[in-house]
């Protein structure tokens, strides 16, 4: 699962409350038995941090979770989550993160060599939400390729 930005005060946004609880009912149906949460953040508490502790709230084992703290962005995200898996002899992936974000995340993932079997999406509130949310995608699209020919992996 992919994280996102906390509040001010470090808490989980609303945001990352839907993500979580998304892939908290994939790892009871599952379809998940294994839960990474990937996101350093930039702020004094990791997404990974906040992510696991509401995981672990909704009854997810320790033993299921696995966190990636480092990333600041999707491509790190997709790059370091790919590292932690095949150390662990895994590389298929459900993703989880918002509707729009999905798309830029698969091709990231797949490109981070990992096999993306399903992908699920947290919906937004508005249909002005579901705008801006679709105009950032296209900027972080490029950003996104950007980092991916300028970094060397």
């Amino acid at each position: 699962m992919l994280g996102c930005r906390l509040t001010v005060d470090g808490r989980p946004s609303e945001r990352l409350r839907r993500r979580v609880a998304r892939a908290v009912e994939l790892y009871h149906a599952g379809a998940a038995p294994l839960l990474v949460l990937s996101g350093g953040g930039s702020g004094p508490i990791a997404e990974a941090d906040a992510m696991r502790d509401l995981a672990l709230a909704a009854g997810v084992p320790e033993a299921a979770l696995l966190s990636e703290r480092a990333s600041r962005n999707t491509v790190e995200n997709a790059f370091h989550t790919a590292r932690l898996l095949r150390e662990r002899g895994m590389t298929r992936v459900i993703l989880v993160s918002d509707r729009s974000h999905l798309p830029r995340a698969a091709l990231l993932f797949r490109r981070a060599g990992l096999d993306v079997v399903g992908r699920t999406g947290i919906l937004v509130s508005s249909s002005a939400r579901a705008v801006a949310a679709a105009v950032y995608e296209l900027g972080a699209v490029l950003r996104s390729l950007i980092r991916l020919w300028t970094t060397r992996r």
